[in-house]
Parts: structure tokens; C-alpha cells; sequence
């Protein structure tokens, strides 16, 4: 068994057994720390206490380790007395191509920058990955995005959402006219023209596009969101474009931090058959690690296709959990009406109170790995936009920023324009205009959903509810939001779920026990 580790930005980790992914945990969940940085503890104490068979190999994702960082995972090592191997950053992004199911691709990996490189171009085969290209820290598209992100009075590395979603409203005003970065086809890298990065390079655009409290208004922030979503689009589109003519690939592998952009990625898709790892982020690192050993590990597994089902890889809930919490809080039972429900139930049960407009939580099963919340730690209600502002309401959530859809995968055609299989909710669907006013509280200003399409196989008991929903309304999508109060990490675990319900939702779903508040 190889136990996989990040102990960076998004630190987590992950359990490998004959070549199949077992678990993964981002350590935010449990400390409640956004984006939380360190080496992870918690996530690593919950699989060792889940798992019987001793490990056998420690990977890590990331090279260049010192201080309190080198310190923990040392002390770590020797406590397990077993190997660790070190793995590049962008090495260990790139690994992630092997869930793809592609025989042969290119592999994209662009982010803020890891273990001095902020980019890599590989092709990734069943022979491995051979690097082709590489840009440095000074030349990062991912910076650039932090940086614009930071000017615009967000938080860096964690905002870059906010960012994308403002490029998609109109604006009168002419484009901005502005060279910062390019792609250059003869070094096969990006340019920053800028020649700095960081705050410095936060401070240089702030003077270059005048950006000063007076003038940074939502009109003047959409119109420098559009600017730097296009140079994010145009560059990488150059980038890929030239790769894929070289070498004649059109499959695509994307991943590190720049590929949660869904605008990118939708603009990707129309010309190429592209795959976007569900753990894009640094928390996919610990898994990229241990993939990137098991070839070596695992001999009779060389070769064998890594399959991933699904990303309920976590903290699991337990009915008997919340007896516990009950008899430990009396609070609970005098605030709540709680019933136990049969599995055969739920489809019916949380069904209706959607159709009766009621914001239903979900927290039950494993969590899922990643940042999006796929149906185990979800917020749900009917797609409708009086649903979507009673939700911002109680989030206290950014107005501008656009709820997603999750779509039963059998009535895509009815609502998607060229749509696809995605579970994982990495792409951006535009909605055909005869069926907008149905989902209308899942539609961005632009009249695109970043959707996930749903399998029962996927996910059983939370797709028989989104059905209940279709049976009874004729809408075959629900809202689906991550579970979690603004700012925080989405829930882990039975306390997560109550302390949240608390100030959002009708109803929770916590295991099989429906708690509604009185």
C-alpha cells in the first residue's frame, strides 16, 4: 500500500491498494481552515485508523522541502519506519493523465508555480510521461490570473472564481488593449512581460490599470475580469494549439490549479478531446505521487488501467454518529424533528420537500475529494432563481457568482448544447434556449452551467432523488452548491453538518436521519 502525501498549499492525502485509489482527504475539511498549508495529520490519522494492512511506501508530492516542513514529514517517515520517495510538483499534476483512459496525450499542467516551474507540456502514455516543455516561476500564467485576481481586492489563490465568473457579464466599454503575458512558439514557453511576480506583480498591474478605490466599481471590475480571462484563454488556446499541430495528439490532459477555470476549459473543449482531473488543485498531489510510484511499486499491477469511479474517497458518516451527538447535546433533539429513514425511502422523502421548494442538505456517505461537492456534501433545491437567492441569503454569498446544476445524464440533449458525460463537474455547458426558463436559477449571466451529468452509477440514492424531482416537476436537474458557509471548507463530518444547518437549509439529510428544523 502506498500512502500519498501533500504537505503544501491544499495539503491532503490518499491511500493507493492494487493500483486503485482507496482514499483521499484534503486536511481543510477537518481543520476548518480554508485551503489549509502543512503537513496533513488529521487526513493522514483518519486512513491509518481505517485501514488494517500496514504501509509500505510514503509518497511525497513536492521536492523541495525544508525547515518544519522537512522536520514533520522526517519524524513522520521514521514513525512508520518505511521508504519515501520525493516527486516533482508539476511531475506529480502530470501523473493524474493515467485516470484519463486516453492511450496516448498530451499533458497540460499550468498553475502559480511549484518546485520552480509554473508550467509543464508532456505526452503521456502507457510507457509514462516525457517531458516536453517547461515554463519557469517568472513566466506563470497561473500568477498572472493570483495577481489580477489580488488587484481586483480579492484573496489570491483561493478568488480566482470570483474573477471568471465577473468576465462573463457585458461591458460597453472597449477591451482593454494590454500585453502582460504571451506565449512564445520558438521557446516553447510563456513570457511575462511584466518580469515580476507575486505582490510585485500585484502592485505593477494596480499601476498600470489605474486600479485605486474610486475607480474599482462592479463595471471596472467586469471589464478587467473579461481582460484577464481573454489573455488566459488566448495564451493557453496558443499554447495547446501549437503543442497539438507538433505532434499530431488532440487528446488533452489538463490539470493543476488554472484548470478549475471551466471558461478555459469549455474554450479547450471545442477543439480538442479534453480531460480535467476532478483533484486538479494541489490537493491532487498527494494522489499524483502515489501514482506515479505504484508502476514501480506494483509490478503484476505495471500498466493496469487505473479506473476512477467516482470521488467519494473520505470521511465517512455513520447513523449511529448522530445518537451519539443527541445524547451528548440535548439541544439537537429539542430543536430539530428528526426521523430515520430506510435507504428505499430517501429517493421519495428528500424528493419531495425539493419539489415543495425546501433547501435540503446533504451530508451522508463518503466525502468527496476535490472542490466540488457532488451529491455527499451538497446544498440542493429545485434550479430555480427565487431558490438560488434564498440560498445566496443565507450563505451571504457573492450575488454575481452562478450556482451549478446536477443534470440526469439521460436528458442532457433536452438542455445542453453539445454535451457530454461530466460527473465531475469540470466543464461549462452552453443552455439551449427552449428549456433556460426551467433551470433559470442555475443559468450564468452568459447562458452557460457548469453542470455535472449524472450516472445512476454514479451515485445511486442522489440520483433516484434528482428522478423523484423529474417524475414530479418535469425539471431533470437540481441546484447543487457545496455544503458549507461561506468561506469555509465544505463539511467533513456529523459536527460540520449541524454547525452549518444551523444558519442554511430546511432539512438535512445526515446518513439516513432527516433532521428539519422546527
Amino acid at each position: 500500500m502506498i500512502l500519498g502525501i501533500h504537505d503544501g498549499h491544499n495539503a491532503s492525502a490518499c491511500l493507493i491498494r492494487d493500483s486503485s485509489i482507496k482514499y483521499a482527504i484534503s486536511e481543510e475539511r477537518f481543520t476548518r481552515k480554508k485551503n489549509q498549508r502543512g503537513f496533513p495529520k488529521y487526513s493522514v490519522n483518519y486512513i491509518l485508523n481505517e485501514i488494517n494492512d500496514a504501509i509500505d511506501l510514503i509518497t511525497v508530492g513536492g521536492m523541495f522541502r525544508k525547515g518544519n516542513r522537512l522536520k514533520a514529514l522526517k519524524s513522520f517517515q521514521k514513525e512508520l519506519n518505511v521508504p519515501m520517495v520525493y516527486f516533482n510538483h508539476h511531475l506529480c499534476h502530470a501523473s493524474l493523465y493515467k485516470l484519463s483512459g486516453f492511450k496516448e496525450c498530451l499533458v497540460i499542467t499550468i498553475d502559480g508555480g511549484g518546485d520552480s516551474l509554473s508550467s509543464t507540456v508532456s505526452i503521456g502514455n502507457k510507457k509514462g510521461l516525457e517531458v516536453i516543455a517547461q515554463s519557469d516561476l517568472i513566466d506563470s500564467v497561473g500568477d498572472f490570473y493570483a495577481s489580477i485576481t489580488e488587484a481586483l481586492g480579492f484573496k489570491p489563490m483561493e478568488d480566482e472564481g470570483k474573477v471568471m465568473s465577473l468576465s462573463s457579464y457585458d461591458c460597453a466599454d472597449a477591451d482593454i488593449d494590454l500585453k502582460v503575458i504571451d506565449y512564445d512558439s520558438k521557446r516553447k514557453s510563456f513570457e511575462n512581460y511584466l518580469g515580476v511576480v507575486g505582490y510585485e506583480a500585484t502592485k505593477a498591474l494596480k499601476r498600470i490599470l489605474d486600479l485605486k478605490d474610486k475607480n474599482m466599481d462592479f463595471k471596472n471590475k467586469v471589464l478587467i475580469s473579461k481582460y484577464a480571462q481573454k489573455t488566459l484563454e488566448d495564451v493557453v488556446l496558443k499554447m495547446i494549439k501549437d503543442f497539438s499541430e507538433e505532434t499530431g495528439i488532440n487528446n488533452i490532459v489538463f490539470s493543476g490549479g488554472v484548470a478549475q477555470n471551466v471558461r478555459l476549459n469549455k474554450k479547450i473543449a471545442e477543439n480538442y478531446n479534453l480531460y480535467v482531473p476532478p483533484f486538479m488543485g494541489d490537493e491532487g498531489l498527494s494522489v499524483g505521487s502515489a501514482l506515479l510510484f505504484n508502476d514501480k511499486k506494483n509490478k503484476k499491477t505495471k500498466n493496469k488501467e487505473i479506473t476512477l469511479k467516482n470521488t467519494y474517497l473520505g470521511y465517512k458518516i455513520k447513523n449511529e454518529s448522530l445518537e451519539l451527538l443527541c445524547n451528548n447535546d440535548s439541544n439537537i433533539c429539542k430543536n430539530y424533528k428528526i426521523t430515520y429513514l430506510e435507504e428505499k425511502e430517501l429517493p421519495e422523502i428528500i424528493g419531495n420537500l425539493l419539489v415543495n421548494n425546501k433547501v435540503v442538505c446533504l451530508c451522508r456517505d463518503k466525502m468527496e475529494f476535490g472542490p466540488r461537492a457532488l451529491g455527499n456534501r451538497s446544498i440542493l433545491a429545485l434550479p430555480k432563481r427565487k431558490n438560488a437567492k434564498k440560498i445566496n441569503r443565507m450563505l451571504k454569498r457573492d450575488e454575481f457568482m452562478p450556482f451549478a446544476p446536477t443534470m440526469l445524464y439521460e436528458h442532457i440533449d433536452d438542455y445542453l448544447i453539445n454535451p457530454s458525460y461530466s460527473p465531475f463537474m469540470t466543464l461549462l455547458f452552453d443552455i439551449k434556449p427552449e428549456n433556460k426558463d426551467k433551470i433559470d436559477g442555475v443559468v450564468h449571466v452568459d447562458n452557460t452551467a457548469r453542470a455535472q451529468t449524472l450516472k445512476r452509477g454514479f451515485n445511486k440514492t442522489y440520483y433516484d432523488i434528482i428522478n423523484y424531482v423529474y417524475e414530479n416537476t418535469d425539471i431533470p436537474a437540481v441546484l447543487n452548491t457545496s455544503f458549507n458557509l461561506h468561506g469555509e471548507p465544505i463539511v467533513c463530518n456529523e459536527q460540520n453538518a449541524l454547525k452549518s444547518f444551523k444558519s442554511v437549509g430546511d432539512a438535512l439529510l445526515l446518513g439516513n436521519w432527516l433532521i428539519e428544523k422546527k
